[in-house]
């Protein structure tokens, strides 16, 4: 179907139909209305029919996200209306605007142009029993809100003042949890498989708390970039990953030690200057720190963000591509990013087995790494089989649950020192029930 294969009255009846279901279950329902910045400018580039064509796939992404057609409307124009329902809580919403916001902001190609969106998002939750036109005026109104006030996102505080209450307060709860150090990063191992070592680990962020308020590692970054907290967020992670891995040498060799980027991150200014004074602080070999970002996180401002990351890789920092494949990935990007690694996503490598299109999506990112001469890492290693395979195609190191889940750093030093290299390596190709430590 295409974006304009429903009206609005067929919108306006399955939003009521689904607020009927999610009233009786006592559930949540939101509603979202997002308008796309400056199309105008686009069909004047491309023209209109292309124009369309774009808007075509956008509505193609935008239904992934809600993974029902029904529930997404080309309201008028540029502008797009998804229901999200059942919603657990309002605090998923910038969970949900970050993946919204993901799908819109990844570069589309359209008849040899590249074209990259900007939107702003309104949204209306269903707390107080309102109408399905009374919540889409709601989240029409929010959106103008939004793009008044420059920002991605806003939710209407009439249709929900109860639970966006509790999202204020959750905001502040993760403020103070950074400012009193609440937080932790857990590691991940990274197996070279050539050398059947482990090579390093990925540093990812926890929260004590998360667990007894339900919140994701997703939901906790989502809202710290809605609250504008990511550049601390990212000085506290580099500080911390600098500092625990400085002493790790001395018992098990040279590891490496990788961090997340977000966008944001990318985009600041002092970002360079950051992350020379974190090694300067803690000692580190530049060459033992990995910063991992995402394609759709360059692509937001890729001139700003190449010339970032250019100046990132001359401190002898390595780059790597994370979640590679799931982005807009070209020979003409890829002569200018200057990666070291590419992370094949775990999306592809958990399917493998089972889908031949992924098997072949595998293979070909393999053989891109190899004529670009990067290095390759598959994430998302659950089994012995996936792994021999992997091994076969020579594929780089490895992440994932088969070796390891993310532990916290005293536990991670735990497992270095229980690693026996050939034979921990052979009881994960062929006792998988030893593994040693258990997910």
């Amino acid at each position: 179907m295409t974006a304009s294969s429903f009206n609005r009255h067929h919108f306006l009846a399955a939003v009521t139909h689904q607020l009927e279901q999610t009233k009786d279950d006592n559930n949540l329902s939101a509603l979202a209305v997002i308008d796309i910045a400056e199309f105008q400018k686009v069909n004047q580039t491309i023209g209109y029919s292309l124009g369309d064509q774009l808007l075509d796939n956008l509505f193609t992404r935008l239904v992934s996200v809600v993974k029902n057609e029904a529930h997404c409307h080309r309201v008028n124009g540029d502008k797009f209306a998804l229901l999200i329902s059942p919603l657990v809580s309002i605090q998923l919403i910038p969970l949900l605007a970050k993946k919204i916001i993901d799908q819109i902001t990844r570069v589309f190609v359209i008849d040899n142009h590249r074209v990259q969106l900007k939107a702003h998002i309104g949204f209306a939750v269903s707390t107080d029993k309102p109408s399905a036109e009374q919540l889409l005026l709601e989240a029409e109104a929010e959106a103008k809100a939004a793009k008044r006030k420059k920002i991605s996102y806003s939710l209407s505080q009439s249709s929900s003042y109860s639970q966006s209450s509790a999202l204020i307060v959750l905001e502040r709860q993760i403020s103070e949890a950074l400012n009193n150090n609440d937080f932790a990063l857990f590691y991940q191992p990274k197996i070279c498989l050539s050398s059947q070592r482990p090579s390093g680990a990925e540093g990812l962020i926890r929260w004590n708390k998360a667990s007894d308020l339900n919140i994701s590692s997703e939901q906790l970054v989502a809202t710290m970039e809605r609250c504008g907290q990511m550049p601390e967020l990212f000085r506290w992670t580099i500080n911390t990953a600098l500092r625990e891995s400085s002493h790790w040498p001395e018992t098990h060799g040279p590891l490496s030690v990788a961090i997340n980027l977000s966008a944001s991150c990318l985009q600041q200014d002092s970002l360079f200057e950051q992350i020379e004074s974190s090694l300067n602080l803690w000692g580190g070999d530049p060459s033992c720190l990995c910063i991992e970002v995402t394609e759709s996180a360059v692509q937001e401002d890729m001139s700003h963000g190449l010339n970032q990351l250019n100046k990132i890789k001359e401190l002898g920092v390595k780059i790597a591509i994370d979640d590679f494949g799931t982005g807009y990935s070209s020979l003409e990007y890829f002569k200018y990013i200057p990666a070291n690694e590419l992370k094949i996503d775990r999306s592809f490598v958990a399917n493998m087995l089972d889908s031949k299109v992924d098997m072949e999506i595998v293979k070909l990112i393999l053989e891109w790494g190899r004529r670009l001469e990067l290095s390759t890492v598959a994430e998302g290693i659950e089994c012995p089989k996936a792994l021999e395979i992997l091994c076969e195609l020579n594929c780089g190191f490895a992440q994932g649950y088969h070796f390891s889940k993310a532990l916290p750093e005293s536990e991670f030093i735990e497992w270095l020192a229980k690693f026996d290299s050939n034979q921990y390596f052979d009881q994960h190709l062929t006792h998988p029930e030893e593994h040693l430590p258990l997910r």
